[in-house]
């Protein structure tokens, strides 16, 4: 549907108002007729033209840029009625700032359980104009207000990283997005805006001795029902989000400890049941013990659930007693991903446990690439290794491409045409 039929259909479902008996002859209705139809109008804005008498009915132009749209109505008041309700129609859409239109779109975001709303807002509410209308951004100002995005400066005077300005635009662009499915704009000045820099992928993960003294020190102080600790163990053994860690209620804690319940999260993929490690099953016990259900598995009872950013203000300081190197939160999903695939666990299943809709996004962010390297190497050993029967041309062949780098299978098509 169209802006203009949007507009139409919105003013023919608004509520009559009781119409005005008009003579057509009269001088107001002479003022409200011109002699001549409009041209095609330019303008990016709808307007309306007429009414004009159209052989016994009534006709109404309803303009936007190049596109135009007539419609007829079997009287002179009707058509009066439903020109004043189209202006007013326009006006509300055209009027709205960008405040407003946030505001609605948090609700959106809110009825959907989004677990990220205020991070999703607060980079809005940055990066748009949020007291100018809807209309003030246009291709050319869209492209200059992301260029300015990516030489801002944080507070250290340091440049925002790569990952930090195509967040901000990814997020402008799904609202953007969001305005056009709910017609209050017709089309997007942001989607045609090219992305600059290099992504990083993957964070600093801590080896494997590494990562056992942290669970020492995060145990220890954990079994003390230090909140910090707690989530971080929840990270690492359960591969968690730092939101999801921390938002967990008591009834979560399912079968004696042995099940912890994600019901919702970050996208459709979070919700899922993991299995609780002995030794941290111990310790949310410990933490749920006395609590009615719907109290916050981590912290006292009568309090609100707490915050993601407990994890990053402890982590530092348990690494730093462990001894071992800083790592932000979001490694130790990456890092609970390496050791799983290294246990031998299916790639999918890492994948499900993460909350992933597929593996390639496990790899891509959190697993390191030397496992997801190996891992592939090992599937080609074992499908070489099949002594029973031929093995599967096109399953090696698929190995191949994952695992080896255009130079390297350059190299064994040379060595293969031997």
């Amino acid at each position: 549907m169209s802006q203009i039929d949007s507009i139409v259909t919105s003013a023919r479902r608004a509520k009559r108002r009781k119409p005005t008996r008009a003579n057509p002859n009269n001088a107001v209705f002479s003022e409200l007729v011109p002699h001549a139809e409009p041209a095609v109008s330019a303008v990016a804005q709808p307007t309306v033209y007429g009414p004009y008498a159209d052989g016994g009915k009534w006709r109404l132009i309803v303009v936007e840029g190049d596109e135009r749209k007539a419609i007829k109505t079997d009287t002179y008041e009707r058509a009066v009625e439903l020109r004043d309700s189209m202006l007013e129609e326009i006006k509300r859409r055209t009027s709205r700032t960008f405040r407003e239109a946030v505001a609605e779109y948090r609700d959106s975001l809110k009825s959907r359980g989004l677990l990220t709303i205020d991070h999703i807002i607060g980079q809005l509410r940055r990066f748009l104009p949020m007291d100018e209308m809807l209309s003030a951004i246009d291709s050319a100002r869209a492209d200059a207000m992301y260029a300015a995005e990516t030489q801002r400066r944080k507070q250290n005077g340091k440049l925002v990283a790569a990952d930090s300005h195509q967040t901000a635009l990814r997020i402008a662009k799904r609202f953007y997005r969001w305005l056009v499915s709910t017609r209050q704009i017709k089309v997007s000045p942001l989607e045609a805006v090219r992305v600059v820099g290099r992504l990083k992928r993957g964070k600093t993960q801590l080896r494997i001795d590494e990562a056992r003294k942290l669970v020492a020190v995060a145990l220890y102080h954990a079994l003390k029902l230090h909140i910090g600790a707690t989530a971080i163990l929840m990270q690492i053994l359960l591969g968690l989000r730092p939101t999801e860690a921390v938002i967990r209620v008591v009834r979560d804690l399912d079968d004696d400890g042995r099940v912890l319940w994600v019901p919702f999260g970050k996208t459709s993929n979070a919700k899922r049941r993991l299995q609780v490690p002995e030794a941290l099953r111990q310790v949310l016990l410990l933490h749920a013990h006395g609590k009615s259900s719907d109290s916050p598995l981590l912290g006292p009872p009568n309090e609100l659930p707490r915050q993601r950013f407990v994890i990053a203000y402890h982590l530092p300081k348990l690494c730093e007693e462990a001894g071992v190197p800083r790592v932000c939160p979001h490694s130790l999903r990456g890092l609970n991903a390496t050791l799983a695939l290294e246990a031998g666990v299916a790639p999918h299943s890492v994948a499900a446990a993460l909350g992933h809709a597929s593996f390639a996004m496990t790899a891509r962010h959190y697993a390191d690439s030397n496992t997801v390297a190996n891992l592939s190497l090992r599937k080609v050993a074992d499908v070489l290794a099949c002594s029973s029967q031929r093995p599967n041309v096109e399953q090696l062949a698929t190995l191949l491409r994952e695992s080896l780098s255009q130079s390297e299978l350059c190299a064994l098509r040379e060595l293969l045409s031997v």
